[in-house]
């Protein structure tokens, strides 16, 4: 009888530990990251994200990189908090999170419920992430300054070993006179980036210059926001300063949104990145693999 135990109890570790494993990527040298935001859905009583986001399963990627804007009032109640930390997993190392104006309603809750600042910098398989907030004045005025700034700079004068800077905000604070994203800067109301309402955030004349010499001395850098959504699902733009200036973000309301993959090889530092139809990925099994995929990038 005793052995019988044994045998069952075995068994059965064997069977979790598979399933584990079918349900997690390959441990190989490469890493997949998921860039997720605005999955809020437009209905202040029910704090939930838009079902389709909710479905996927993002323990299968090895890092969790947020855009913000992930419920309409995330942080008003901690038990929204507790809801998003059972699909995120938020005090994961692994999970890193650029707040939008539609998450700090309490930013103690979200403290609790991270484990960390709402900004921070951390430095994971050789890619130095900094993580800035962009609403610390009023929602439209998107200066980061003081302590940020402090963080910031202390980082790009300072960065040596990584392959990649990436820059994670909410907010596409960069838009605002870029000149090579001229295009792309509206002024109607309800612009699709928002940008016709930044009025201030001195990317171009404090920020920029500081990541141009990162560049120049061998660290690529990506800046990486996510309030876009309600008109189109990605942003996409390589600047002849090098940069690449990347967004996504998805609407409740509509077909073909899209989240972005990353691949990084550990073993040659190239990281990779492809928008991906968020409705073929759930009907292809949540495949990893970009070939099941139409477009390349």
């Amino acid at each position: 009888m005793q052995d019988f135990k044994i045998f069952t109890v075995t068994m059965c570790a064997l069977i979790v530990a598979c399933l584990v494993q079918c349900d997690s990527p390959p441990k190989t040298h490469l890493k997949n990251y998921i860039h997720v935001a605005h999955t809020r859905i437009f209905d202040t009583v029910h704090q939930v994200i838009d079902p389709r986001m909710e479905s996927i399963n993002y323990g299968r990627f090895d890092k969790v990189l947020l855009g913000g804007d992930l419920c309409e009032e995330t942080s008003k109640r901690y038990d929204i908090l507790e809801y998003l930390d059972a699909i995120f997993n938020l005090d994961a190392t692994t999970t890193l999170w650029a707040l939008g104006n539609h998450d700090n309603a309490n930013l103690d809750f979200v403290a609790k419920a991270t484990g960390r600042s709402h900004y921070y910098t951390t430095h994971q398989d050789g890619i130095t992430f900094v993580v800035l907030y962009t609403q610390e004045k009023e929602d439209w005025i998107c200066t980061i300054t003081g302590d940020q700034m402090k963080m910031l700079e202390n980082v790009t004068d300072t960065i040596k070993e990584s392959s990649h800077l990436i820059v994670m905000t909410h907010k596409l604070i960069w838009i605002k006179d870029h000149p090579e994203m001229k295009e792309h800067q509206g002024i109607k109301y309800y612009d699709w980036s928002c940008n016709y309402a930044i009025t201030e955030n001195g990317w171009q004349t404090e920020i920029a210059p500081l990541l141009q010499k990162v560049e120049k001395r061998g660290v690529e850098v990506i800046a990486l926001a996510g309030d876009i959504g309600n008109h189109v699902s990605k942003f996409e733009i390589h600047s002849s300063d090098g940069i690449d200036y990347l967004a996504s973000g998805t609407n409740p309301e509509k077909k073909g949104i899209k989240f972005l993959h990353f691949v990084h090889d550990l073993k040659t530092q190239d990281l990779t990145w492809k928008f991906i139809d968020v409705e073929s990925f759930l009907e292809k099994g949540q495949t990893l693999d970009w070939s099941a995929y139409k477009s390349n990038k």
